[in-house]
Parts: C-alpha cells; sequence; structure tokens
C-alpha cells in the first residue's frame, strides 16, 4: 500500500502538467499576407497598382461614371496604368487576406471627398464600388482573397464581404456601362476580376494626399 502511495503521488506533478497542456488556448494562426508580383508582402500605406491577370495595363483608377459627378467611382481603364492604391489593416503591419481592409486611391481628383472605397448601392441588387468612404465604416470594409491552387500565389480579387455576421458577401467584378466604362462593382452576373499588385516605385510616386487613414 506504501508503495502504491508513493508511485500516485509521483505521478501527481506528470498529470498536472499533461492537464496544463490540453488546455491552454490555442493561439489563432496570422493571416497570410498579400503578395506583389515580386513575390513580397504589401505594407500598409504604400502605393501598388492594380492591374489585371494578363498584362500591365488596365489599371485601377478614378472616374465619373453614371450622372457624371462626385462621388467618383473605381473603374478599370484599359490604356492606363492605373493610379497608386493603398491598404490598411487594423493593428497589422502588412496587408493580409481574408481580413476587413480599408482601400482607397492616394491621388487628388475634383472631387472635395476622400478616395476611401465605398460599396454604393445602384439598384436592386446591384452596387458600385465608389469613393468617400471612411475608416472603419461598414460600407468601406473590403477584403482580398488569394485564388487557389498550386500556380495562383500572386493572383488575387476583391470582395466586399465585411465580418459582420447577416451582411453582403460577394466578389468585386466589372461591369460595362452604357458609354463603355469598366466600372467595378458587386452584384448579379458579376464575374470575379483577378488581379495582381506591383509595388510603386517610391522615388517616382508623388505624394498625394486624398486618402483618410485616420
Amino acid at each position: 500500500m506504501k508503495v502504491a502511495n508513493t508511485m500516485f503521488q509521483s505521478l501527481l506533478p506528470l498529470c498536472f502538467i499533461l492537464l496544463s497542456l490540453t488546455t491552454k488556448p490555442l493561439l489563432a494562426s496570422e493571416p497570410e499576407p498579400v503578395v506583389d508580383k515580386q513575390g513580397n508582402p504589401l505594407q500598409p500605406g504604400v502605393g501598388y497598382y492594380v492591374w489585371p491577370l494578363w498584362g500591365d495595363n488596365g489599371g485601377l483608377t478614378l472616374s465619373q461614371t453614371r450622372n457624371k459627378t462626385c462621388p467618383l467611382d473605381v473603374i478599370r481603364n484599359p490604356d492606363f496604368i492605373g493610379s497608386p492604391l493603398t491598404l490598411f489593416a487594423p493593428n497589422l503591419d502588412y496587408v493580409p487576406t481574408e481580413t476587413d481592409l480599408t482601400i482607397g486611391f492616394n491621388v487628388k481628383t475634383t472631387c472635395n471627398q476622400p478616395t476611401t472605397w465605398k460599396l454604393l448601392k445602384e439598384g436592386s441588387g446591384f452596387w458600385f464600388v465608389s469613393t468617400g468612404g471612411e475608416f472603419g465604416a461598414l460600407t468601406s470594409k473590403f477584403k482580398i482573397e488569394r485564388l487557389s491552387g498550386e500556380h495562383a500565389y500572386e493572383i488575387y480579387s476583391f470582395k466586399f464581404c465585411p465580418s459582420v455576421p447577416g451582411v453582403l458577401c460577394a466578389p468585386v467584378g466589372t461591369f460595362t456601362d452604357a458609354d463603355g466604362t469598366r466600372v467595378m462593382a458587386v452584384g448579379d452576373d458579376i464575374e470575379t476580376y483577378y488581379v495582381r499588385f506591383q509595388r510603386v516605385d517610391i522615388s517616382a510616386q508623388k505624394k498625394e494626399h486624398g486618402f483618410d487613414s485616420a
């Protein structure tokens, strides 16, 4: 009996160690970083061109559409390299996938409004990706999603999918309006628009501000 008690007492510390290991909460893994064409993680506040999957033109920029007034909408211009885009994620020093982001253009415009992206309802089941958004606002929460597959490491798409239950979650694609302008939009029959990111040459990038990140 004495031997049995001694063995039991010697096993107690081991039991407590095993119990502490099995009950320790698991730490959530960090989200995967978005990378540019060279495989480098995107950095918040740095300018990036957003190019279509094939080719280095047809980048994203801003233009007056619909009633030709403000706010400006996000469009694809097939004859233009595009405007520098900046991205921010709360409390992260890199731009992650599948995480709420604030996105905007680092350019001056004729509209006295922020160039932060904002989803703007246009009709039943249809929204334009416009500007005039606010940092942290529900309608300004976009995500970046990586295309799945072994050879799709640097290919991404945007989607409006805030991390809020019951809110619209849909890919961002291209809508061609009556005058042929390719407007970025969310809605029925809008196909996902796949892109790559190219960092702007910092030495050549103008320091223009229109994107309020605070």
